[in-house]
């Protein structure tokens, strides 16, 4: 069973709690259930924590479906787990660009699979300087928010009443009260606001999809502060409070495979279960409702298949 905690209101004292023994108070996910028959999705899951899902949910069973930009790293990364794993791993690569709308659109019909059981919306970027997608959007708005709802929109019909959906995000998001596809930055600290930005925006799409699919389970994952290299932070550096991947990958895994968890859940490696303080950005319905109907409007080509 896993806890139920409350989460400060206070941004310094949440972080803290975050952060705080964070290696020996991370959740590790159970190696049961067998995810035999199934088949998973991971978007970035060529290296970081989406690498290590993809490890956890193969060691289970599971046919994997591997979605990464990176096909060179993707191929790399499919190696070392055929060598670790074993040859004849159900495991398979695909390329997608979610900061590239044409090629979301791409991969949705190209991916030959008639049933997705579970989806991992893993991928992300932290930008370090201003730059935009192919269609002229913020970056980390477009690759971590966009690319994913125009995904997950196009695959609803795959996903089978009981399917479950992993967002990842990130409990700095608490730092902001804003996602929108047209935020400017010009210095590093602006790189980390839209960063936070695309991490509240991930709360608001995973609360979007649970009030609009209610026969999935949606479950909003912050999977540990993380040295896998998203925020400059890497494995084996002494000074960095941070969990290695393979722990910052058990969160995402309990939330992919654990039965009765909450739909709708927020799912925290150190807190559990995580009740939201009333007044938190994540809870505000109506702006996450305005950012559905944003992404929805600027996705319209795609949706209506004339894109792609």
């Amino acid at each position: 069973m896993i806890a139920t905690t409350r989460a400060p209101r206070a941004f310094p004292a949440r972080m803290a709690r975050a952060v705080w023994k964070q290696e020996a108070r991370s959740l590790v996910c159970p190696p049961e259930p067998r995810l035999d028959g199934k088949l998973a999705l991971v978007t970035g899951g060529n290296g970081g924590i989406g690498l290590e899902t993809c490890r956890g949910l193969l060691e289970r069973g599971a046919r994997v479906v591997m979605a990464a930009r990176n096909q060179d790293k993707a191929a790399a990364a499919r190696d070392a787990l055929r060598a670790e794993l074993g040859e004849h791993i159900p495991l398979e690569l695909a390329p997608l660009d979610l900061g590239d709308l044409d090629s979301v659109a791409a991969f949705a019909r190209e991916l030959e699979v008639e049933r997705i059981d579970l989806l991992i919306a893993n991928a992300g970027v932290a930008p370090r300087r201003y730059a935009v997608s192919a269609q002229g959007h913020e970056q980390a708005f477009a690759v971590n928010v966009l690319g994913h709802f125009l995904l997950i929109q196009l695959l609803a019909p795959r996903l089978p009443a009981g399917a479950r959906v992993v967002m990842l995000t990130g409990d700095i998001y608490c730092l902001v009260g804003a996602c929108t596809p047209d935020y400017r930055f010009r210095s590093s600290l602006g790189g980390l606001l839209a960063y936070c930005r695309s991490k509240l925006g991930n709360q608001w799409l995973g609360a979007q999809l649970q009030a609009r699919h209610p026969d999935w389970s949606v479950v909003t994952v912050h999977p540990g502060v993380v040295a896998s290299g998203l925020g400059g932070q890497q494995e084996g550096d002494p000074s960095a409070p941070a969990i290695s991947c393979v722990r910052g990958a058990q969160t995402s895994l309990i939330a992919a495979t654990q039965p009765d968890l909450p739909p709708g859940a927020y799912l925290h490696n150190t807190m559990g279960l995580v009740e939201l303080p009333a007044g938190d950005a994540a809870l505000d319905d109506a702006k996450a409702a305005a950012l559905w109907e944003t992404c929805g409007a600027l996705c319209a080509e795609w949706l209506a298949g004339g894109r792609g």
